[in-house]
């Protein structure tokens, strides 16, 4: 099992190819597609009831139907889930058990409110990497708020986190720069979390395609996190952030608007 976070805010199953240069992370959008022409994904569930832990599990099999055993390091784990509900709120990031048989397991996962929510399982297989997702369904009548505001900080904790990174334009190699502060000062302790010095999802509002970031380098100043990737398309994201100050797992997010 791995760390999760939750968070609050607003709301295609074919693989987006788009693509970017991106020295610091994923380039292609995925997550749009179940399957990929090798591999899909075989979850044991998909529908939930809010709130009530389940021991859950998914496997990865080929499209002969042999389930995949062995998985490839990426980052510090075998496998990242991160699953999140579609109008971008009660984000988590999971580390499933993965056993002999190749069943990823989760125990006492807990989708916390009604609504539809996606899963992505971020795997590499014989030296290919890839993101696959699928909807999971939470009985109940969900409630959402409205569209979250584009805003430069984020409080969560004792710890205040600024996007330092000003306009975005799609198809453009970023840089994406975040500083973080306790008691109005930067903070000098920033650990690392899965090998680097943070984590970065974001994801596309309306249809949830998927980049994966990690940080561009790590020759950066104390409290400051840097990322590079490239937006492929106009319009909103929202970025999932998760870093260590002073040794503590924090997750924060921030909205942005891609220009064209």
């Amino acid at each position: 099992m791995g760390e999760q976070s939750d968070h609050e805010s607003h709301e295609t199953e074919f693989q987006d190819e788009t693509s970017g240069s991106s020295p610091g992370g994923h380039t292609t959008v995925d997550g749009l597609s179940v399957a990929s022409d090798e591999f899909r994904l075989v979850p044991s569930e998909t529908r939930f009831e809010p709130g009530v832990p389940t021991d859950w599990s998914f496997q990865v099999e080929t499209h002969e139907g042999n389930t995949v055993t062995e998985f490839e390091d990426s980052h510090g784990e075998l496998l990242h889930l991160i699953v999140v509900r579609r109008d971008l709120a009660h984000f988590q990031h999971l580390h499933p058990d993965i056993g002999s048989n190749g069943t990823c397991r989760v125990e006492d996962f807990t989708l916390p409110e009604p609504g539809v929510y996606r899963a992505f399982v971020d795997i590499s297989i014989a030296g290919r990497s890839m993101t696959l997702g699928f909807d999971l369904f939470v009985h109940g009548s969900a409630t959402f708020e409205s569209n979250p505001e584009i805003a430069r900080h984020a409080m969560t904790d004792e710890y205040t986190v600024e996007r330092r990174t000003d306009d975005i334009d799609a198809n453009e190699e970023t840089q994406l720069s975040f500083e973080i502060h306790r008691d109005d000062e930067r903070v000098s302790d920033l650990q690392d979390y899965l090998g680097a010095r943070g984590h970065l999802v974001a994801l596309r509002e309306g249809d949830l395609a998927y980049l994966h970031i990690h940080p561009k380098n790590t020759n950066t100043q104390p409290g400051r996190v840097e990322f590079g990737t490239t937006f492929p398309t106009p319009g909103r994201y929202r970025l999932y952030l998760q870093i260590k100050p002073d040794g503590n797992l924090i997750t924060t997010h921030f909205d942005i608007r891609i220009e064209d």
